[in-house]
């Protein structure tokens, strides 16, 4: 113990050894060949911890394994040092230092070791360059197939819904022209039968309609930055007659803007006020309150409505999903599928919290700043 104690405080001095020059029969060419070979390795032995180092603070966010750079640079470092000392012993007889030094060298070499060994099987399960260049080419012919098909889809679902439309009016014209031709012969139950006929054609139209608005929208529109009020107000000029007939009382607070087409987004709260409206026993109370959180926007939409069931929460932005019977409510079940629609081709996100006859507040999230579309 005390030799170790012996050896700390002696551990500059330079009095118990010649320096290096003098130990020993060197050439002038023999020692400072020696002397200049090990500033060169320590020079190149110093430089690379800090490009190592320069690497991993600017990509430190995808780097895997950053400790095993982290612990090769240290390693490399004093290895350095060792060189250095070298040299500097032809004048200074540090050899206190120079053990110490490559003591510290051992151990940060070992730990390398052992952590190289720790990582080698994970490091052999990640896939190499070549492996990840075909999966993401895979990915990429995936997509545009995928992109093909949705495209197929939407074209369908547009032609499908435009050809319903003729076929509709043509019951509707006829069940009108029976109802009038034959007004005095029919009896209660021949009315009723035609009122029938008139109140299925109605929702089909409105159905095939609303079929068409969800398959018109599409992520190839321009983008800009809006002014979330304005939306708004395009969607309550709309709606002008809905909420005077309702007496329905609609507070706007004041909203951070948003990136995203105007157009679209005014439909969005178009649905949103329509149904905040529609589905109320009372009279309708809306209020429409957000705030900005970093690049993200959060608006709210709250209203004192019939409420939804825990179980409907997640169905109702999925297409024909209705929570109540067809003749208590009108609609085809797609205004919150289009809603959906909108909000994913703004990258945004959209959920609802509720009670049965506490009313709704729908949470929709997007980007107040430019993002890739």
């Amino acid at each position: 113990m005390q030799q170790v104690i012996d050896f700390f405080k002696g551990l500059f001095a330079t009095d118990q050894w010649p320096a290096r020059w003098h130990c020993g029969n060197w050439s002038a060419f023999h020692g400072w060949l020696y002397i200049l070979s090990d500033l060169c390795i320590w020079i190149a032995y110093f430089l690379i911890p800090i490009i190592i180092l320069n690497y991993v603070s600017k990509k430190k966010s995808g780097i895997k394994f950053q400790k095993i750079y982290l612990l090769f640079a240290a390693f490399i470092l004093f290895c350095g040092m060792t060189h250095l000392l070298d040299a500097v012993m032809f004048w200074i007889p540090v050899y206190r230092l120079n053990a110490l030094v490559r003591l510290i060298t051992a151990v940060v070499s070992l730990l390398t070791v052992y952590y190289l060994i720790k990582i080698l099987p994970i490091a052999f399960r990640l896939k190499t360059t070549e492996e990840l260049e075909k999966e993401v080419a895979r990915r990429i012919e995936a997509e545009e197939k995928l992109a093909e098909a949705n495209a197929s889809l939407t074209s369908f679902a547009y032609i499908a819904s435009h050809d319903l439309q003729e076929p509709v009016r043509k019951v509707r014209m006829f069940a009108n022209q029976l109802k009038d031709q034959y007004n005095g012969q029919l009896d209660d139950e021949g009315h009723l039968l035609i009122e029938k006929i008139l109140q299925s054609c109605s929702r089909m139209q409105t159905m095939t309609t609303d079929i068409l608005t969800l398959s018109a929208y599409t992520d190839q529109i321009a983008m800009s930055t809006v002014e979330t009020e304005s939306a708004i107000n395009i969607a309550l000029q709309d709606l002008e007659s809905k909420i005077q007939l309702a007496g329905a009382e609609i507070t706007v607070l004041p909203l951070p803007e948003v990136y995203g087409n105007q157009s679209y987004l005014a439909h969005l709260f178009l649905n949103l006020l329509s149904n905040s409206i529609k589905f109320c026993k009372g009279k309708p109370i809306i209020k429409i309150w957000g705030e900005r959180s970093g690049n993200n926007v959060q608006l709210y939409i709250e209203d004192n409505g019939i409420g939804i069931a825990e179980d409907g929460k997640q169905k109702i932005f999925y297409a024909f999903q209705k929570m109540h019977g067809k003749h208590e409510y009108e609609g085809s079940g797609l205004g919150l599928a289009i809603c959906k629609r909108i909000i994913d081709i703004h990258h945004g996100s959209i959920s609802v919290s509720s009670q049965i006859d506490e009313g709704s507040t729908f949470a929709i999230t997007l980007s107040a700043i430019k993002f890739e579309q």
